[in-house]
């Protein structure tokens, strides 16, 4: 099953409208026609099962049949993971984590954090193209250039892990239990500063492991959406 992603749905007169890469995609390459059905989600837990009732160049619209609405997961995970230098490594996380499961996933920049240009444009298309790969209805957020220092000050997600180097801490799968909302952050390549640390414990933060390896960042962040997925199966 081949699923579409459009914002641009009209439940009071139930259609929905495919605009774009999603509407290319369903009249030009999938060849799509009128009459025929096709699914499309919100990327908030709703599966519209449509038929296609007007094609036009750069839209398609289809009629609403039925709708399936997504049980959300029962915990909600927050990554914060810096960029790597190669976009290429921040990409395969961004698809592996989508996959696996995760709520949203924040972009930090710390002291040690290496410069690079992100396309926030194709960052987006990969966490929508791993959404709907993976059937998964609810379409994670991505933030991006968050600022470390006003990161660690923010509540809003649950408890707070910092995954980092230094001395041994408990791994993350002994402290965090099922249904727990959480937001864990994964420094850069070279960890966070001691500083940096010192100030996130200070606010509240809670320091973690992820195993006796070191990993490189993107690692790091695909262990910590799978350790997650398994505490809550």
């Amino acid at each position: 099953m081949i699923i579409h992603y459009t914002k641009d749905i009209n439940l009071d007169r139930d259609t929905i409208t495919l605009t774009g890469d999603e509407a290319q995609h369903c009249t030009k390459v999938l060849r799509k026609r009128m009459g025929e059905d096709i699914y499309v989600t919100d990327g908030e837990g709703a599966l519209h099962t449509c038929k296609i009732i007007e094609i036009g160049k750069t839209e398609c619209t289809a009629e609403i049949l039925s709708t399936m609405l997504q049980t959300k997961r029962l915990y909600d995970l927050t990554i914060s993971i810096c960029p790597t230098k190669k976009q290429s490594r921040i990409e395969w996380f961004l698809e592996k984590a989508v996959e696996i499961g995760v709520s949203r996933i924040i972009l930090t920049q710390t002291q040690r954090t290496e410069k690079s240009r992100l396309k926030e444009v194709r960052l987006h298309k990969i966490v929508l193209a791993a959404m709907k790969q993976s059937k998964n209805l609810y379409l994670p957020q991505v933030i991006t250039n968050q600022n470390w220092n006003d990161l660690i000050q923010c509540n809003d997600y649950g408890d707070k892990y910092i995954a980092h180097c230094e001395d041994p801490k408990t791994h993350l799968a002994k402290i965090c239990g099922p249904a727990q909302d959480c937001i864990v952050a994964i420094g850069p390549e070279g960890d966070f500063t001691t500083q940096e640390i010192k100030l996130a414990l200070e606010l509240g933060w809670k320091e973690i492991n992820l195993g006796s390896s070191r990993l490189r960042t993107e690692t790091a962040g695909v262990v910590v959406a799978s350790v997650l997925a398994q505490i809550n199966m």
